[in-house]
């Protein structure tokens, strides 16, 4: 079931993004972005189902998949701002990918999710997320519309909150300011 569900928000990603990129200047590097994304998805999944299987090989893969991602093709206000992406990506999906156990990799998904965000900030991608948990102090991207919380997993799965584009009629798990 799993398995349907991330192939599901990969194929809608990999439609989405092809027709709705809102910002001019980034589109060169947007359409290197959905493998980076897909993989990415796979690491947040595992870490909130309190997993660390597939996370390794998930991390290499973006690693090796931001060598496709060239910051010289933005253009604009915002060309500066993705100078550092790839080499971020990369640096921190090769310490994930090093991680020996799931308090490691978590925080590694912190790093690694930071320059995530700030392209998901930019470039907004439709069906998407940016979510912010005040009690690990990170943010990370998810397709579910539901808060599912990489860093604390099932211990408090719905913790979090949705920094934009906040589903709130369709989300009964709310951050609650008393975690």
């Amino acid at each position: 079931m799993k398995a349907k569900k991330i192939a599901y928000s990969s194929m809608l990603f990999w439609g989405i993004m092809g027709i709705s990129l809102l910002y001019a200047g980034t589109e060169a590097f947007d359409q290197s972005m959905p493998p980076v994304v897909e993989e990415y998805l796979k690491i947040q999944e595992a870490l909130a189902d309190d997993k660390t299987d597939g996370v390794k090989s998930a991390a290499e893969k973006v690693a090796a998949l931001s060598d496709n991602l060239d910051p010289n093709t933005v253009t604009g206000e915002h060309a500066m701002h993705y100078k550092d992406v790839p080499a971020n990506i990369k640096t921190a999906a090769l310490k994930l990918a090093k991680g020996k156990e799931i308090g490691a990799m978590r925080e590694a998904f912190k790093e690694l999710s930071r320059p995530m965000a700030m392209w998901a900030t930019m470039s907004k991608p439709e069906g998407i997320y940016l979510v912010y948990c005040p009690m690990a102090k990170g943010s990370w991207l998810q397709t579910d519309k539901v808060i599912r919380n990489p860093y604390h997993g099932h211990e408090m799965l719905h913790c979090g909150e949705f920094v934009d584009g906040e589903p709130q009629d369709e989300n009964p798990h709310h951050h609650m300011k008393n975690h």
